[in-house]
């Protein structure tokens, strides 16, 4: 149970000389070999055409302009996840899967962070097409705070095809969002064969137990098109690490707390299909469903704590959360080839996601009142909708001044958000403990229309550019544009130098704009971690805009790329691209601001604010920051003489965030005397900087053997800190960590199966110290990269057809 940086070093760093030596194996193999020759051959995703990130029909991975990813389906299997983040987290370098507890609903919609950015400074698309944003906004204090992701996890596994993950900058042909890059998901369209997976695993702490089965299979429509149907269903129990708490009082040394994973009952299901008429007319429709119903546990109340009656429960109560999240996505659309080399693309999308809160708690005010209080409470419920028209026509042209084709691709997009916010029943909204009343509710909405142009060319053999433009027209903002270049040079056929420079934007989104939430926060008001009940209120709310809260504007970015690729032999591709990243008027949540003392108190009662809260905040665009980094990736591919056939990966990302500004505090909060800035020193020097680790290693080899296949993958995640709103004295640096997984498959005619275990040597995040622990209850940070709940066992059989 000891910690990797510790006694159990040496055995893990056995595994990554042995993983690192495998890549040389191949080398000696061939020395050795008398017979034949042993070919090397390169890894089959290099040659796969990619759609990310150009409108070229012949790029693929290996002669990209710009850093790319791609991941299979059998790689996401390897990887043991059973939730998408998790699997991308350990196949991309610059993608972390933060995975937090107790963050007022963030472990039950866990976002992803590329190159160290928010969450939602990264485009997610299913087949080209723009997803929707959740309802759901992270409010806890985690990484990711204050943004309102996209929830990769709706997605089944079942349907992927494959994953692209462009790391860079794309808001010049993708719109809003794509500052840090964009996540592609392109689903199964065959129309035949199919697989069903059974798993089942488990933690070494004896819960967390994970049953999963899933399947998908495809059906002809003829012989011009099909269907492809996928279903995932899931039944996950909890986990605690919660330490002991030492609150003096009948808990005292006992387990109250509940911190770890949700239990979680998740359905998923898609449907692709596909018709072609003629060439110039094929019809396409997708449509994926979600519906996840989670438990999660609140902060624990103490008996003497306002929210609990102690005639009820003398000892104290954990409330329970219950949210019910359900998510649409509807697309069809027209394509096809017209004219002269004319190509098409019509369509229109639907999105929704909907938080409902529900939870197992009582209300003390509401008690106290009345003479008894409901068990059950209906709270909130949070929907989010979106609507995307969207028109692309392409052609190559063939001018006599170039000595190549030039890519042209052009169209028009319209795309209209919603957002909706219904207030919980009367006892959730009663009290100084009740969440948002009904003067908070509303039905918000806006539109946008963008037109986009994109160029792309090879203007040697050996030099390929590409030029992007996009212009947007939000309803709630107003304008602005977007462009981006792209450039390759082939030295010689085994290296090249690509790099790009472009401009981005972010709009703020509404559920940004107008969420509202009362609720019990774990905050530091400068005075250690304590359990407040804290106010999130819309800018343009009177309590928000009575303490300076202004109108939100988007926010700007100007990136820029550079790097190379080479195979120094064959079979063994190496690429490595340094970035820069500049973002202004960043959208982030403003400090936590005390309302309780006396001088604000009265100037809010004054102005006709009853504040029955401890806190309030609001989103501001008062930080600039900018980000550095570097991403190296290594593949090998060998086939020995005979047949087995080892491939190796080793990627390193390197990533540096800096606040460069914070705007100055508005002119009310220091008449009023509040001792904060707008920013606090937690977020601008952690969140927005170190408290993301600088670096994260894998290194990951598979070997194949007759029937048999081995999978391992090493991670290091570099050290970090995290800092204290109370001052240097409370700061915490913590120590890097490595990760081994290790497993293997066993093929049988139709039949795999496959046995492993996560985190082989159990490693665990470092402790915190007593005084940011909570009263001894929050044993490990709450931003750690790694997961609290160390080493898991998994098993899983899988049937094919054809």
């Amino acid at each position: 149970m000891l910690s990797l940086v510790h006694r159990r070093r040496k055995p893990l760093f056995l595994a990554v000389t042995f993983v690192l030596g495998s890549a040389a194996m191949p080398v000696f193999a061939q020395d050795a070999d008398t017979g034949k020759d042993a070919t090397p051959a390169k890894a089959s995703q290099l040659d796969t055409v990619i759609v990310t990130g150009t409108r070229s029909t012949e790029r693929t991975v290996s002669s990209s302009l710009q850093p790319i990813d791609v991941i299979t389906p059998q790689q996401l299997q390897q990887s043991g996840a059973t939730q998408l983040s998790a699997a991308l987290a350990r196949l991309v370098p610059s993608l972390n899967f933060p995975q937090p507890t107790t963050i007022s609903g963030a472990e039950v919609v866990r976002p992803v962070t590329l190159r160290g950015l928010s969450p939602d400074q990264v485009l997610v698309l299913i087949d080209g097409k723009r997803q929707h944003a959740g309802a759901f906004l992270n409010l806890g204090g985690a990484i990711g705070r204050g943004s309102n992701p996209v929830d990769l996890n709706a997605i089944p596994i079942s349907a992927i095809e494959r994953i692209e993950v462009l790391r860079d900058g794309q808001s010049a042909r993708y719109g809003s969002d794509a500052i840090g890059g964009v996540i592609n998901v392109i689903l199964k369209k065959g129309g035949e064969g199919g697989q069903v997976t059974a798993k089942f695993g488990g933690y070494d702490a004896g819960d967390g137990l994970q049953r999963q089965l899933s399947a998908d299979t495809g059906f002809k429509l003829g012989d011009k098109g099909s269907i492809h149907v996928a279903i995932d269903t899931q039944n996950n129990d909890y986990t605690n690490r919660a330490g002991l708490d030492q609150t003096k009082g009948p808990t005292f040394n006992q387990r109250v707390y509940r911190l770890g994973d949700p239990a979680i009952k998740s359905n998923k299901v898609s449907l692709v299909g596909q018709y072609e008429f003629s060439k110039a007319a094929e019809v396409y429709f997708e449509a994926l469903y979600r519906r996840d119903r989670a438990e999660t546990a609140s902060l624990y109340r103490h008996r003497n704590d306002s929210t609990n009656v102690i005639a009820i429960y003398p000892n104290g109560y954990l409330p329970i959360s219950v949210p019910v999240v359900n998510d649409t996505t509807l697309t069809a659309g027209l394509r096809g080839q017209v004219g002269d080399g004319w190509h098409y693309d019509l369509s229109a999308s639907h999105g929704s996601n909907e938080y409902d809160q529900r939870s197992h708690e009582i209300n003390a005010d509401w008690y106290k009142a009345y003479g008894y209080t409901p068990f059950a409470i209906q709270g909130a419920d949070y929907k989010t909708q979106q609507q995307v028209a969207n028109l692309d026509i392409g052609k190559e042209f063939s001018p006599s001044w170039l000595p190549n084709p030039v890519s042209v691709s052009f169209g028009v997009e319209y795309l209209r958000q919603a957002y909706k916010v219904r207030p919980g029943d009367a006892v959730s909204q009663y009290g100084a403990s009740g969440g948002i009343k009904g003067d908070l509710q509303g039905n918000w909405q806006r539109h946008d229309t963008s037109e986009y142009i994109d160029l792309e060319t090879n203007l040697t053999d050996r030099f390929s550019v590409s030029l992007a433009g996009r212009h947007e027209n939000y309803s709630d903002f107003g304008g602005t544009t977007s462009g981006s270049l792209s450039g390759r040079f082939d030295f010689t056929p085994r290296f090249a130098v690509r790099g790009s420079v472009g401009t981005g934007f972010r709009a703020p989104t509404l559920v940004q704009q107008h969420y509202a939430d009362i609720s019990s926060q774990l905050q530091d008001l400068g005075h250690g971690q304590v359990i407040v009940q804290s106010g999130t209120f819309p800018v343009d709310s009177k309590p928000a805009s009575l303490l300076g809260a202004e109108k939100l504007k988007p926010e700007k970015s100007r990136s820029a790329t550079l790097g190379f690729v080479a195979e120094p032999l064959a079979g063994w591709n190496v690429s490595v691209d340094a970035y820069w990243i500049k973002i202004s008027n960043r959208i982030n949540l403003s400090s936590n601001i005390p309302v309780d003392t006396p001088a604000v108190n009265s100037y809010l009662v004054a102005n006709g604010v009853d504040a029955n809260y401890q806190s309030i905040r609001y989103f501001t665009n008062a930080v600039n920051t900018r980000t550095r980094g570097l991403d190296f990736v290594s593949q090998y591919g060998f086939d020995f003489s005979n047949g087995d056939r080892l491939n190796t990966t080793v990627s390193w990302a390197y990533n540096e965030n800096k606040v460069t500004k914070v705007k100055a505090n508005p002119a009310i909060l220091d008449e009023l005397g509040v001792a904060v800035q707008r920013v606090e020193r937690r977020e601008r020097l952690g969140l927005l900087g170190d408290t993301n680790p600088r670096t994260k290693l894998d290194l990951g080899f598979d070997y194949l053997h007759g029937r048999w296949a081995g999978h391992a993958n090493v991670q290091r995640y570099g050290s970090y800190t995290v800092y204290s709103n109370s001052g240097p004295a409370l700061d915490q640096n913590f120590a890097h960590r490595w990760t081994l997984d290790l497993s293997a498959d066993y093929n049988l005619d139709n039949w795999t199966f496959s046995a492993g275990a996560d985190n082989v040597f159990n490693a665990k995040p470092g402790q915190v110290k007593y005084a940011n622990s909570t009263s001894g209850n929050f044993k490990y940070s709450l931003f750690s990269p790694l997961s609290w709940n160390g080493r898991y066992y998994y098993a899983s059989v899988t049937y094919r057809w054809k």
